[in-house]
């Protein structure tokens, strides 16, 4: 299966994931039967200067699975409508959650309806900021 990891940088299977995918400088994607590994910069290849762009570096990729540390509602909704299940890393471990995934056993990851929640999705119930103007 192929797996998808943001990380910051390419350390093939002793790669670390990176706390939130759209900013990762990297996706590691990950072949669990083989452990083979490549890395895709996170950008648009045609226009790098423009910044983080994880649905043009993915673009055309094949994946059973995104893997991630954190990830905001609208970004987890676009990857679930092109297809992509999303699960929570359970470790900064690539070699580690790559194993669970492979058994199953990582869990998917739901929208948290974080600004209508009052949160910016950490669970903790709060933070220091508006969310008058995320809609």
């Amino acid at each position: 299966m192929k797996v998808c990891f943001p990380v910051i940088e390419d350390e093939g299977m002793e790669s670390r994931i990176y706390g939130h995918f759209a900013s990762a400088p990297h996706f590691l994607l990950v072949d669990t039967e083989t452990e083979a590994t490549s890395a895709v910069p996170n950008q648009d290849r045609s226009a790098p200067e423009a910044g983080c762009n994880p649905f043009k570096a993915l673009a055309g990729s094949e994946l059973d699975g995104v893997v991630v540390g954190g990830i905001g509602d609208n970004l987890l909704e676009l990857l679930n409508m092109m297809g992509f299940m999303v699960y929570e890393a359970q470790s900064e471990s690539v070699r580690e959650n790559a194993e669970l995934f492979g058994r199953q056993e990582l869990p998917e990851v739901k929208k948290q309806c974080s600004a209508e929640a009052g949160r910016c999705g950490d669970g903790s119930g709060g933070c220091d900021h508006s969310h008058d103007d995320l809609d």
